[in-house]
């Protein structure tokens, strides 16, 4: 990576994590001119330092996508909403709805307060996402919507989409609870005592959680693998690292009030859940690049031939 590389993402991480930070701050403006009224910080904390922190970790995330968006055959557009997706259902959504049985702090306290997180970061989401979009263009040339759709599904037999779809709702809480029960060691004091504002669910609340969760991560997942152009390992890496920031943002990276362990420990069972998870994803619904081309040509021919 020459000097000249570094220097372009330097500034243009910098302006996404800009754009990300006076976003955030518009956003919890306008929502509080509709009547929301802004849920209590956790205990311990304050508003200055938990906005630098998420400064800190708007770059990590801009970084992340980024990759995702220089990988992506697809116009601004179609980068944009998919970067949208997995930054705001993954990292947002998917996070507050975790939370809400995991923290008894004020951001999700109650619908209200979980309602009033998800939409504080919708703003940021759609600013951010589409920076990245605008800055981190693709190299090679875009593909059309409608064939990119037809040559994805066009690869395998309807029929095998079934046991597929099924195979991938399993497997993240499968791998959720795998690395879960590794290290609950570490980490179970802290719940089992409500440190920090920290709660143990019941089994019977985290099937059905997980699984809804496996739901919406596997929606926004699928757009990644079906504009990917590049490598299968590739696809893994880059999804894997996205998932796991995304994952990571609200429960790692910027929750600096929880102690280093918890924060280590946690984080690691989120690398290995993400990358994981993305391998299964990777190995379910992905093709090779010489498949891909294949599978564009023969679409090609038949509508030339219809």
């Amino acid at each position: 990576m020459n000097l000249k590389l570094i220097f372009t993402y330097f500034w243009k991480l910098a302006l996404c994590g800009i754009t990300f930070f006076i976003s955030m701050a518009v956003s919890g403006i306008m929502l509080s001119i509709l009547g929301f009224e802004s849920p209590a910080l956790p205990e311990g904390t304050d508003a200055n330092t938990i906005l630098l922190w998420f400064l800190l970790g708007s770059v990590i995330l801009a970084f992340s996508l980024s990759f995702v968006s220089r990988s992506l055959r697809a116009n601004w557009l179609v980068r944009w909403v998919i970067l949208v997706e997995l930054m705001w259902v993954i990292g947002v959504v998917g996070m507050v709805i975790e939370s809400f049985f995991f923290m008894t702090t004020g951001v999700v306290s109650s619908l209200i307060s979980a309602l009033f997180t998800m939409l504080n970061f919708l703003l940021p989401t759609l600013f951010l996402s589409g920076l990245v979009a605008a800055l981190f263009r693709p190299t090679q040339p875009f593909e059309p919507f409608w064939d990119c759709l037809r040559n994805f599904f066009a690869a395998r037999k309807t029929s095998t989409w079934i046991w597929r779809i099924v195979a991938a709702l399993l497997a993240y809480p499968l791998v959720y609870f795998a690395f879960g029960l590794i290290v609950q060691p570490y980490i179970q004091d802290f719940y089992a005592a409500g440190q920090f504002e920290l709660a143990a669910p019941t089994w019977g609340q985290l099937m059905p959680l997980q699984l809804v969760r496996s739901l919406l991560f596997l929606v926004v997942s699928l757009p990644v693998i079906v504009w990917w152009r590049r490598t299968r390992c590739g696809l893994w890496l880059v999804l894997g690292t996205s998932i796991f920031v995304l994952t990571a943002f609200m429960a790692v990276i910027t929750t600096y009030w929880f102690p280093w362990q918890m924060r280590l420990f946690h984080g690691l069972e989120l690398l290995a859940d993400a990358l994981a998870y993305a391998g299964v994803l990777t190995i379910l619904f992905s093709q090779p690049l010489e498949n891909t081309k294949r599978s564009r040509n023969v679409l090609a021919t038949s509508l030339n031939r219809s």
